[in-house]
């Protein structure tokens, strides 16, 4: 399986959007917790919004009020999930690659470290 996600797009805020509809279909193929998603549609990032109450650490809700301010905090909050599903999603993809093929080479694994030593 070759899933190939295109650079992400950032946004005025200079943060990025998660791929949608890759995301999308990765969920198809991967399911949650081993069972297929039903309705993967509704995890689209755009569109209508809904709202929905949240409870958040007041220091969290303070921090974010101070970087973004309070008219982008629904943005802020939503790229961040938007983030957190993806590498989600990508852990399961990593998970099921392992799976099917076994862990990485360490020889591999030490090649890609010396070509991106920042990487963490």
């Amino acid at each position: 399986m070759t899933i190939t996600l295109p650079e992400p797009v950032p946004t005025e805020a200079g943060h990025h959007t998660a791929h949608a509809p890759e995301l999308l279909e990765l969920a198809r193929r991967l399911g949650s917790q081993g069972a297929p998603l039903r309705n993967a549609e509704s995890l689209r990032f755009t569109g209508r919004a809904r709202k929905v109450s949240v409870s958040m650490p007041e220091q969290l809700t303070e921090a974010v009020q101070q970087r973004v301010g309070r008219g982008a905090f629904s943005q802020y909050v939503t790229e961040a999930v938007a983030r957190q599903l993806e590498l989600d999603l990508l852990g399961e993809l990593a998970a099921l690659l392992e799976e099917e093929h076994g862990p990485v080479d360490e020889a591999l694994l030490a090649e890609a470290e010396a070509a991106w030593p920042d990487a963490q």
